[in-house]
């Protein structure tokens, strides 16, 4: 476990061929250390396409490992279970990530607009370790919904797997993936005749028990060569996310090039994301756009050792010290939304972009800069662009990168007020439509769940959905 804690902390500092060296020596001594097993999955999706066939193959290969170590519970019989086409379609939703975490900002949505209405019934699974104020607002908002909600951090796996067979849930939705205290032990056993993985993770579970991956047509598309275990829904309309922002997000401000005559790029991105291929780019960026800065915000820069290796990194690129700004994390999340007021544009890593950050990003009124690529990781930016009317095709290469950020850089510069398309809390797009969302993810998982009879008789295979 020494080696999978020195991973952990080598990734959080951006060294990812480091940590995926500790994970592999963990797994030599102790083959079936999960943590070690599923952090090596995680920090794949860092520096390698997600349809490379070593990310694939290593996803397939830690899920047949994971389930054969694994007893299913019983199948379901035709008497086990009310089928009355009257009867709620019961859909249940596990996360440890139900608080002030990033996966909240899009669970949420889905969470609190359900509605019995609609012929739905939907039960939280919270396996949240240290609930908090949030916690407490989504397990009001859930029961306000005519939900329910279930305390499931001190379960484990078995137990928790039980608790769902039990309520008679019809479709379970798992929204972590191999992210921190993931429950996909309780996935494998199979409580629910169709399950799902949605929002927590870019890539697939690895499986067979998980059937059904929520997306869409941007960050999946429909040529992709990228392999998943899981059958892709892809939403029929719009981002296969919702934000919902924080309650105590400040007004957005003005660009601040409009008062200090240079623009600034900048990237909250964690920095495992933030790789030396990216570093190049923003590099290239910085040359394109004189006198402009950089500004990052990170974790690790509270400590002198993580901001002089980055310092290095950005100066082996070119960009010289007096243009950056390194910043530790804000004390609170009001404060950390604040500090988007001191970039003019966000800069989006690849080949893992980011999510949480592009959401903020827009909502503080600052436009996003992102890439197109080939997986699911990498198209995130540019379906969440798209969604609030950012239709031009993003740049394929550092060259135009540049280019194009220099264009971007140029229309913030004369902007009187932040861009029209990211105005801010008064966007009025998809990403923070939360009913026309709900009604869109309704009519997957009513698809979904029509498919409960097939699922439980071996037949994962359904082409319509």
């Amino acid at each position: 476990e020494a080696h999978n804690n020195l991973g952990v902390l080598q990734r959080d500092v951006g060294c990812i061929p480091d940590a995926l060296a500790s994970y592999s020596r963990c797994l030599e001594l102790d083959p079936n250390c999960r943590n070690a097993g599923q952090n090596r999955l995680l920090a794949l999706n860092y520096i390698y396409q997600g349809e490379d066939e070593l990310v694939c193959a290593a996803h397939r290969e830690w899920g047949q490992r994971f389930q054969a170590a694994i007893s299913p519970l019983p199948p379901l019989g035709p008497g086990d279970r009310s089928w009355d086409p009257d009867r709620p379609l019961r859909i249940g939703y596990i996360s440890p990530d139900l608080f002030t975490h990033s996966v909240s900002y899009f669970a949420e949505a889905p969470l609190t607009h359900h509605s019995p209405a609609r012929g739905l019934k939907h039960i939280v699974y919270s396996c949240v370790p240290k609930p908090d104020s949030k916690t407490t607002r989504l397990r009001a908002a859930t029961l306000a919904a005519g939900g329910e909600w279930r305390e499931a951090a001190g379960l484990s796996e078995e137990a928790l797997a039980g608790l769902v067979r039990a309520d008679e849930v019809d479709l379970l939705v798992e929204l972590t993936g191999h992210t921190a205290n993931n429950r996909l032990g309780c996935m494998a056993r199979r409580p629910a005749p169709v399950q799902v993985t949605w929002i927590g993770y870019p890539n697939s579970t690895g499986l067979a028990a998980v059937d059904y991956r929520i997306t869409d047509e941007i960050c999946d598309p429909w040529d992709t060569r990228q392999a998943f275990v899981e059958q892709l829904v892809r939403l029929p309309r719009g981002c296969f996310l919702c934000y919902t922002p924080a309650v105590d997000a400040p007004p957005v401000s003005p660009l601040p090039a409009l008062t200090n005559g240079f623009i600034t790029f900048g990237s909250f991105n964690n920095l495992a994301k933030i790789t030396p291929q990216v570093l190049r780019v923003w590099g290239a960026i910085l040359t394109a756009v004189p006198r402009s800065r950089l500004v990052l915000k990170n974790k690790p820069f509270a400590c002198e050792a993580a901001r002089a290796h980055v310092m290095r990194q950005l100066q082996e690129v070119g960009i010289e010290p007096w243009r950056v700004d390194l910043l530790p994390l804000a004390p609170g999340n009001a404060q950390h939304l604040a500090t988007y007021a001191l970039m003019d544009i966000s800069l989006d890593p690849f080949p893992y972009a980011g999510t949480t950050t592009t959401t903020e990003s827009l909502f503080m009124g600052v436009p996003c800069l992102t890439l197109a690529g080939r997986c699911h990781a990498h198209n995130v930016g540019v379906s969440l662009l798209t969604a609030v009317g950012l239709h031009p095709p993003p740049p394929p290469s550092a060259t135009t990168t540049a280019s194009s950020a220099a264009a971007v850089a140029a229309a913030a510069a004369s902007a009187p007020v932040p861009p029209a398309f990211c105005s801010g809390q008064n966007l009025a797009c998809s990403n923070r439509d939360t009913n026309g969302y709900c009604s869109n993810m309704c009519c997957e998982e009513d698809t979904c769940g029509g498919n409960m009879g097939s699922i439980n008789s071996g037949n994962n295979s359904c082409q319509e959905l």
